[in-house]
């Protein structure tokens, strides 16, 4: 391991971090502000968000309007695949206690979303993220269309991420104060 950081030891390190529900109320607004205002979020009409846990920034704040909305949902056979919902209130504990559509919500392809938003437990300025460190999202980002934005709080967006062959590299990460993008030629 030598002096380089470790996947292990960054999750340990946020895990350290604690954000009560007031700042992260505040934190999640301002990231909304930033992603509403971009060319991506106002021309994307398929979206994929994920259900937050209590230490990612809340993505039910997220104005819907003229948007269709689509969850993770996993099956064991297939993996992860995108269900269109309507509300938050269609979502329902699943396999990994994370909310997800339910069973009968219809499955969007992965080539009709035109934004895809990523939780992580670190990002760093190249794009990449860590995730809790089942590679689901690993496995998952590279079929799906569209852009894919990590977004996260400012302590979340480190120097560098661990990273191997496999993980998944995104367009960009946002933060309350910061938004990285990945430059296209």
């Amino acid at each position: 391991m030598g002096t380089k950081i470790d996947k292990v030891t960054v999750r340990e390190q946020m895990r350290g971090f604690r954000i009560n529900k007031s700042e992260r109320a505040k934190a999640s607004m301002v990231i909304r502000d930033a992603l509403t205002a971009f060319p991506c979020w106002k021309s994307a009409g398929t979206i994929l968000l994920y259900a937050p846990l209590p230490d990612e920034p809340d993505t039910f704040v997220l104005p819907g309007k003229g948007k269709r909305f689509c969850y993770p949902r996993y099956h064991v056979d297939r993996g992860y695949e995108a269900a269109l919902v309507n509300a938050s209130d269609e979502l329902f504990p699943g396999m990994f206690g994370v909310l997800e559509p339910r069973p009968e919500a219809r499955k969007i392809p992965a080539m009709e979303l035109d934004l895809v938003l990523v939780p992580g437990v670190a990002f760093d300025e190249e794009c990449y993220r860590l995730g809790r460190g089942r590679g689901f999202y690993d496995r998952w980002l590279p079929v799906l269309s569209g852009l894919k934005y990590g977004l996260g709080f400012d302590h979340q967006l480190i120097l560098s991420v661990p990273r191997e062959t496999h993980d998944a590299k995104l367009d960009g990460v946002i933060t309350p104060s910061r938004s990285v993008r990945i430059p296209y030629n």
